[in-house]
């Protein structure tokens, strides 16, 4: 196949796409070709698919890093609207899976595009923009918030989990201008640590931050934000960040921090999604993880995620030395006191405007 070696074609959802014969299957993968695909991430994109469909989405979008353009040909072919998109990636070989890929499904709202994505947002702006690079976002941070249009979208994806989710401290310092712990709710502060980072680069440019739906799953993180023209906007995002306190050993959360406790941060206090938006997300039949998508979407509706932190069924359970009492059980009892759901970041978490030494007494309490 001329400028495509090793190719096959796959299904995803109900698209049909080259890609690599050689490609990452899970995990946050190597490059095995010139061209990256991941088969795990067709949740990211089962997601993205549901979205533009939710958002009813109409204007000018842009898949800034395509690489085989399977996420910006699914949306063009499985979302509902009147709308064009810009698929785009600075590699020939990349560029040649895109032609192709839009040509396979005849998709006529497609445009390929060959371009370094910095200089083309210097060039256009666009109502979305989708940008996931291989490892982290932060080169091109500035020129998606530059490129986003009054009240437009930022899809942005970070697979550079570890240093945020406090792994690698020293790296998330330098990236992100925050400092991260590792802890057994570190995949939440990393999320929360990339978003106060985003809103503190679009504050540079008057414009304020709307988290529509942000979230962690597998190996990566993923944010759609929202961008809000105006100092007025900036400053009330700017409002939202703060630190949150954390005691290793007494495994105490608290925000805002206080002086006893370790302060990690500055991250986003705030929401992390529109749960109207979320209501109108549809797991269709086609979706290449449906049941999945069925679970999360039930998970965001109901998360607290206006609380920064989560608890573990097994901290909690340790703390108090018995042995681990069921998820439901723990929610139920909670939820006669106070606030309690789930959380998506685990599968054995949960979230609680309760206190510490009150979850204790409670779980304690089911022990007995």
């Amino acid at each position: 196949m001329s400028g495509i070696p090793a190719a096959v074609e796959i299904v995803e959802g109900k698209t049909r796409v080259l890609v690599p014969k050689e490609h990452t299957l899970k995990g946050p993968g190597k490059r095995l070709s010139g061209v990256f695909y991941n088969q795990q991430t067709a949740f990211s994109r089962d997601v993205s698919v549901m979205l533009f469909g939710a958002l009813k989405f109409e204007g000018r979008a842009l898949d800034g890093l395509a690489g085989t353009g399977v996420r910006a040909v699914r949306i063009a072919n499985e979302s509902p609207g009147t709308f064009e998109i810009i698929i785009n990636d600075k590699s020939k070989e990349a560029f040649e899976y895109i032609k192709r890929n839009i040509a396979l499904n005849e998709l006529e709202n497609c445009i390929p595009s060959l371009s370094d994505v910095r200089i083309l947002l210097c060039e256009q702006t666009f109502d979305y923009i989708d940008i996931d690079p291989f490892g982290s976002p932060v080169p091109f941070v500035q020129f998606g918030i530059e490129g986003c249009k009054r009240r437009g979208i930022l899809g942005i994806t970070a697979t550079d989990t570890a240093p945020l989710a406090g792994t690698h401290p020293g790296k998330c310092l330098r990236r992100y201008g925050a400092k991260s712990v590792r802890c057994v709710f570190g995949h939440e502060l990393g999320l929360r640590i990339l978003i106060g980072y985003l809103a503190r680069e679009a504050a540079k440019f008057e414009r304020g931050i709307k988290p529509v739906l942000c979230f962690y799953a597998d190996h990566y993180f993923r944010l759609h934000i929202q961008l809000l023209e105006g100092a007025r906007y900036a400053d009330q995002s700017l409002q939202t960040l703060g630190s949150i306190g954390y005691n290793e050993n007494s495994k105490e959360r608290k925000f805002p921090a206080t002086g006893e406790f370790e302060q990690i941060g500055p991250l986003w206090l705030g929401r992390l999604f529109d749960k109207e938006l979320i209501a109108r997300m549809d797991p269709h039949d086609f979706l290449q993880c449906k049941n999945r998508c069925i679970k999360y979407l039930q998970i965001w509706n109901e998360e607290l995620d206006d609380l920064p932190y989560f608890y573990d069924v097994d901290e909690i359970s340790s703390m108090l030395k018995i042995s681990p009492p069921p998820l439901n059980e723990i929610l139920e009892e909670l939820r006669k006191s106070g606030k309690a759901s789930r959380t998506h970041f685990s599968p054995r978490g949960f979230k609680t405007d309760l206190t510490l030494k009150e979850v204790l007494e409670r779980v304690e309490g089911i022990a007995r």
